[in-house]
């Protein structure tokens, strides 16, 4: 249809949420590279809704690493619909890299903020976030 607008990230499909936040290869490829970071295989999921309900019931032994996963659905989720912004409103473009460590950086702060005595930097965490499940375990 020619009223329907195409995603900003892919200029390919039409934009929905459950597209710009799953179903697009850029998105897909974000999500894909944040589980394997965190040593967390991905099922596949039809919409944005079931991708959060399995992503929820991935199982972990301590409360706070659970805490962590949660959060990190969202640093995820936000990272995204920001770059999503920032491609429509001030024309930038997508950069795999930066929302990686965009995401890795705010997960470390948030880590760093909950649990005091980890034994190294935020920066130290946002560089290697697969470091996080061990630290809270």
């Amino acid at each position: 249809k020619e009223d329907e607008t195409l995603c900003p990230l892919c200029a390919i499909y039409p934009e929905n949420s459950d597209h710009i936040l799953l179903s697009c290869s850029y998105s897909q490829h974000i999500w894909a590279s944040i589980s394997i970071e965190f040593g967390k295989p991905l099922t596949a999921a039809a919409t944005f809704k079931e991708h959060y309900e399995k992503w929820m019931a991935i199982p972990w032994r301590k409360g706070l690493c659970k805490k962590v996963w949660m959060l990190l659905f969202f640093a995820v989720a936000w990272n995204i619909w920001q770059t999503r912004n920032e491609i429509v409103f001030q024309n930038k473009v997508f950069n795999h890299e930066v929302i990686l460590q965009n995401i890795r950086r705010k997960m470390a702060f948030w880590t760093k903020a909950w649990k005091e005595e980890i034994p190294c930097t935020a920066e130290e965490m946002a560089r290697n976030l697969d470091i996080l499940p061990t630290i809270l375990q």
